[in-house]
């Protein structure tokens, strides 16, 4: 058993926004409950499914930056946030809005974060490489969110670079995702896009536990 005073995270706070990867999708927990539960971190998950980065009136669960406006000026230890499963719907699906609009979005979205807690850690987690969305949409907002974080000093736990987890390949998208329950968990055999249980403690919850106990050791 590992001493927790050793990682620096146990006993910190943590808010997680997003969409369904960070909410969970038809299941109450997400690999943001999981790191948080491994780790003794106090987590408040402010996720919804469906949420975008861009404005997309279509879109079911909102914008990401709305979550970050109604929560608690309170500032937490550490911020999680994803964002771009949903964009890339949007954008090369609905051609609801570019991926310039898209930018200028998570701009936005970071400035709140920073603004409402200047003294947070923030953390932007990488979705898997997605078969259920068009790749190049992919690529093009997955180059301009990490410029994004950069630019702003947002660490990055990046599950889509340093994973091996691509549901364009079918044994993984059968084996790791899940669209639907089954006896209350969730199943396999999904779409691609909402790990399940195995997906989430094989490829997520080690990338963001490595990035956030490299963060609290600085």
């Amino acid at each position: 058993m590992e001493d927790d005073m050793a990682n620096g995270l146990a006993g910190k706070t943590v808010y997680a926004f997003g969409d369904s990867i960070v909410y969970g999708h038809v299941y109450p927990r997400s690999f943001a409950d999981l790191v948080a539960e491994q780790e003794n971190m106090t987590l408040t998950k402010f996720a919804r499914n469906g949420a975008t980065i861009g404005a997309d009136p279509h879109a079911s669960g909102g914008q990401i930056r709305a979550q970050v406006e109604e929560a608690t000026d309170i500032a937490p230890d550490f911020v999680l946030f994803d964002g771009g499963t949903n964009d890339a719907q949007s954008i090369f699906r609905d051609r609801a809005y570019d991926v310039g609009a898209y930018a200028e979005e998570l701009e936005k979205t970071v400035h709140t974060m920073k603004r409402k807690w200047p003294t947070a850690h923030i953390v932007y987690v990488t979705a898997h490489k997605l078969g259920s969305r068009d790749w190049d949409t992919q690529l093009m907002l997955r180059e301009v969110t990490l410029q994004a974080c950069h630019r702003r000093d947002i660490a990055i736990a990046d599950v889509f670079g340093d994973t091996t987890f691509d549901t364009r390949d079918d044994v993984q998208r059968a084996k790791y995702t899940f669209d639907d329950l089954v006896n209350g968990f969730p199943g396999t055999e999904g779409s691609g896009t909402h790990p399940n249980m195995a997906g989430i403690t094989t490829f997520y919850v080690p990338v963001v536990s490595a990035r956030l106990r490299q963060i609290s050791q600085h």
